[in-house]
């Protein structure tokens, strides 16, 4: 049965996730009638078991010995007894009823609540970071139409490129070693002790990073300075860790890194620097710049939006505090940074033309923003990765919500039937009746209707690809087109695909029967796993199948994941393996030409009172004319598939081969393990062995070749076509099953056709 995760996907991801709380909000309204419809049987029960019981009054009895007199009180006195039964029977509905499945009903609207929001909410921050994505590739993009108009036009031959190319790594030599000059230049004196850029960034570094900072309060304002210490503390640290002489000096070093801008006074007013715990300073970011140590909570909102009240507050002092403002950036001693660069002389400046300085700058917005959106694009995906995650595991939820509400209405109604039923005798037939209605309540069946009515769209996720300029494809393994892939590869059938499918031969062995193995194609995998798995083959572009095998080995993961992450790749694929143009033709053949089976078929493995049949002989498709294995039918279906599949490309076709071999080849070991086969072959050596007991030795563990085949083109329906609605999805179905029964004769026509077209 389709579940909630495969049945309500969109490509935004949001308008299938709408259409699904829209209806599970209708389930609540629905449960919402349920409590109306028991709280008005409680009220007419209380009215009418109230109105019983008030039968004696208004009635006068004569006080005679008569019959007739005794058999009124005996009415009034049954009546009064069915009244007290009818007032049982609805205070049974409150408590039995009515209140817990009305709290269990908020529940479930809360819950369902926290999961739209949840979800929107991550989905809204999923497509707003998407869009800065594409941002970042158009400005990637124009970028380098820019810099190729530039070197069409400026630098059209080889000659003049490459001595633009090495006019720039002269620029950039001399660059290198200009700041390594300025390295060792003189900054000034601190403390009466002279500093050149050096050592003063490492002391700075040392000040920053192994002096603890703290978080100072300004009085009567709502605002906290980052990054501050008071005098004592800075003092006493630049005793502990400098050969200062006394407390004097550490003061007048304290002061000097106040004058070069380094710190500044957060008690108010003044530009001193004093040895006490009562004066604060805080460090400016021209001290973190000047250290090259990142600033702490430089990107914390909080603190910009406490930064902006504190700018308003600022703004009212203006004035005042315009004797003493510095910079966070610019040293205070200007003259100090120009006495600085007058010292660097004995570098010449290599000269660079116009249209070469244009160059340069036109390479470097490129690198930039290749960077910018390389890494974007990873961390999209990611997130896209994740998104897709709690997406699943939401929809699991929901799934199970739902199923849990419509089980709780069955149980609630049967609970209000046996309140009523267990009282009152005479209300028998009505309560039968409606017996049969909560019996034909079937909660699975109205699931499955509410996924095939509102369903939008297939699990199809849309891969977030790094489209290099230079080398579209190079940077990732998944969402890549197979023609793309297989020329990076240099292979026919992607390297991932081959060493994958290679690796569950490899595994084969080892797993216990045939019913672990097929399992291990059909069983569902979460997708935090297989997204693991994923990352890790999409990282590296990989030359040989060793590289794949050993994140394989070592990873030590379950065949289930391997499987997983293949059906993964081909739903990644941009153009699925089987191509949309040919989805008409398909559909138009198969309706015409329709097989024994769908995807509705409901096969289940051998049991041990089962038939054991060979689902379909090798033999039967050896033969190369086509009419004398098939019915007239199913040859002209079968003709009509391999010459529709014969137009797509090499890459598809090969690994269309490849995928369809590897489980033809697990059909026939599965075949092989026939225990009725078994069982003929030992009767033939000994006679005296009891027939039905070889019949039934291992018949827990045997799968049918008739059940494999039919589970596994269940599971590969949606990955061969990129199926939008379930119609195409039992299209999908058809199609592989069909390709795995004629397998030989399908591609051995196919290949036939190839080679003829090529001739």
């Amino acid at each position: 049965m389709p579940s909630f995760s495969d049945s309500f996907w969109s490509d935004d991801l949001s308008s299938g996730l709408d259409v699904l709380f829209q209806n599970l909000y209708k389930g609540c309204d629905q449960c919402d009638s349920f409590i109306q419809l028991f709280a008005s049987r409680m009220q007419y029960e209380v009215s009418y078991g109230r109105q019983l019981c008030a039968v004696r009054s208004g009635i006068d009895i004569v006080d005679t010995n008569n019959s007739t007199s005794n058999a009124l009180d005996n009415i009034i006195k049954q009546t009064e007894l069915e009244g007290e039964q009818h007032l049982t029977i609805a205070s049974n509905i409150e408590s039995l009823v009515l209140k817990p499945f009305s709290q269990w009903c908020n529940d479930h609207r809360k819950r369902i609540k926290y999961s739209q929001k949840t979800l929107i909410d991550n989905i809204k921050g999923f497509q707003k970071s998407n869009n800065y994505v594409k941002k970042l590739s158009m400005e990637y993009i124009k970028n380098c139409k820019k810099l190729e108009d530039w070197k069409r036009i400026h630098f059209n031959d080889d000659d003049s490129y490459n001595k633009a190319m090495k006019s720039l790594e002269c620029l950039n030599n001399y660059k290198v070693q200009l700041e390594r000059e300025k390295e060792n230049l003189i900054f000034g004196e601190i403390g009466k002790i002279e500093f050149d850029n050096k050592s003063l960034r490492q002391l700075l570094k040392l000040l920053l990073l192994e002096l603890p900072k703290t978080e100072y309060k300004l009085p009567l304002i709502n605002f906290n300075l980052q990054n501050t210490n008071n005098g004592y503390e800075i003092t006493k640290f630049l005793l502990e860790n400098m050969s200062l002489k006394d407390f004097d000096q550490a003061e007048e070093f304290g002061q000097d890194l106040l004058n070069f801008g380094f710190l500044k006074y957060c008690n108010g007013m003044g530009n001193s620097f004093v040895n006490s715990k009562k004066f604060q300073y805080q460090w400016r970011d021209y001290a973190y710049n000047f250290a090259q140590v990142p600033i702490p909570n430089k990107n914390n909102e909080d603190n910009l939006s406490n930064s902006s009240q504190f700018e308003r507050y600022l703004s009212q002092t203006k004035k005042t505090l315009a004797t003493i403002k510095i910079s966070d950036n610019i040293p205070l001693n200007s003259n100090q940074t120009n006495a600085t660069d007058n010292q660097i002389t004995s570098l010449e400046e290599p000269t660079v033309t116009e249209y070469e300085s244009e160059l340069f700058k036109l390479l470097d917005d490129v690198a930039k923003s290749d960077s910018k959106y390389f890494k974007e694009c990873h961390k999209m995906d990611s997130l896209r990765c994740s998104i897709e995650e709690l997406m699943i595991d939401h929809l699991s939820f929901m799934e199970k919500c739902e199923l849990d509400r419509l089980k709780a209405i069955k149980k609630a109604t049967m609970d209000f039937c046996s309140t009523i039923g267990n009282k009152i005798a005479i209300m028998k037939l009505q309560i039968d009746k409606i017996i049969d209605c909560q019996d034909t309540i079937d909660p699975e069946n109205d699931l499955l209707e509410l996924i095939t009515t509102y369903n939008t769209g297939l699990f199809q996720p849309k891969v977030i690809t790094y489209n290099n300029y230079y080398n579209p494809g190079i940077y990732q393994n998944f969402g890549i087109d197979l023609e793309t892939r297989c020329r990076l590869d240099k292979k026919v059938v992607p390297l991932i695909i081959s060493v994958l499918l290679s690796r569950m031969d490899q595994i084969y062995p080892d797993l216990e029967n045939d019913k672990i193995r097929v399992s291990a194609w059909i069983d569902r995998v979460k997708l935090s796993l297989t997204h693991e798995l994923r990352k890790k083959l999409n990282q590296t572009q990989f030359k040989e199948e060793a590289e794949i095998l050993n994140i394989l080995t070592e990873g030590q993961y379950e065949p289930s994941v391997i499987a997983s992450v293949i059906k993964l790749y081909l739903l990644e694929l941009p153009e699925p393996l089987i191509s949309n143009e040919l989805l008409d033709i398909l559909r138009a053949l198969y309706e015409k030409y329709p097989p024994a089976v769908g995807i509705d078929v409901i096969t289940e493995p051998v049991k041990d009172n089962d038939k054991i049949q060979m689902y379909a002989s090798d033999n039967s498709h050896n033969n190369d004319n086509v009419d004398n294995t098939l019915s007239n039918s199913e040859n002209k279906r079968i003709t009509g598939l391999y010459t529709t599949l014969s137009s797509l490309s090499k890459p598809h076709l090969a690994t269309l081969d490849a995928i369809t071999t590897h489980f033809y080849r697990l059909c026939k070991i599965i075949k092989m393990a026939n225990p009725k086969e078994k069982c003929i072959s030992v009767l033939k050596e000994d006679t005296t062995i009891n027939n039905d007991t070889l019949a039934t030795e291992d018949m827990g563990s045997y799968v049918s070749a008739e059940y494999f085949v039919n589970e596994i083109s269940r599971e590969f329906a949606h990955c061969i076509i990129h199926a939008k609605v379930f119609d195409d999805n039992n299209l999908g179905f058809k199609i592989f099953h069909d390709l795995l029964t004629y397998k030989k004769l399908i591609f051995k026509q196919l290949k036939r056709q190839v080679s003829t077209t090529k001739s």
